[in-house]
């Protein structure tokens, strides 16, 4: 008789984190003249915080957070967009498609949500982040998935509908990208990892 598999559904290798929001409790005490602009170096730091934790960060998400941090640090104002550019520009950050992160850090990880707390959309999902999770359910299973079920797996990792909204056809469209560059072989029934995995 065949053993059944204990392995539950949220069961994954170690490709697969909890999303953990970044929460940067205060911006440098030193700041507290609330009638100066706040100085670049405490800003600089806590912009590079926010995207050391939570990178990569969509755009909009990233400044969320930073808009947080200074209001609970007692300001109301909005945040110097020249600050990030500027990062940006210094090669200390990297802004790809409307996403921060550290330049040269691959992506490791795959962020699943926490029972009960906020999915984050598709849209806030960085690509190489979606492709992360697909790889990682892949090579959880290989010769096992096919491309459908693995984009299936993958919308339900992220909290997602599969058969609603456009996460299907954007993890559909990385698991393409995927193949084409051989990451993925097996094409369309029985996936697994490229050569070069």
């Amino acid at each position: 008789m065949a053993r059944r598999s204990t392995r539950s559904t949220s069961d994954h290798g170690d490709w697969a984190v909890p999303y953990q929001p970044a929460y940067i409790a205060d911006l440098d005490p030193h700041t507290a003249d609330q009638h100066v602009a706040i100085p670049r170096p405490p800003l600089e730091a806590a912009v590079q915080r926010i995207v050391e934790t939570e990178g990569p960060i969509h755009r909009q998400v990233f400044e969320r957070h930073l808009d947080e941090l200074l209001y609970r640090s007692g300001r109301r104002t909005r945040w110097e967009e020249g600050t990030l550019g500027q990062l940006v520009e210094e090669g200390r950050l990297t802004d790809t498609d409307g996403f921060l992160d550290i330049p040269g850090r691959p992506c490791a990880y795959a962020r699943r949500p926490l029972p009960g707390l906020t999915k984050r959309p598709v849209e806030h999902v960085a690509p190489a982040e979606r492709q992360r999770a697909l790889l990682g359910l892949i090579e959880d299973q290989p010769r096992r998935l096919s491309a459908e079920k693995v984009v299936t797996a993958a919308a339900r990792f992220f909290g997602w509908s599969p058969t609603a909204g456009r996460a299907s056809a954007r993890l559909m469209a990385d698991l393409y990208q995927l193949r084409d560059t051989g990451a993925v072989t097996g094409w369309p029934d029985k996936l697994e990892p490229g050569a070069g995995r």
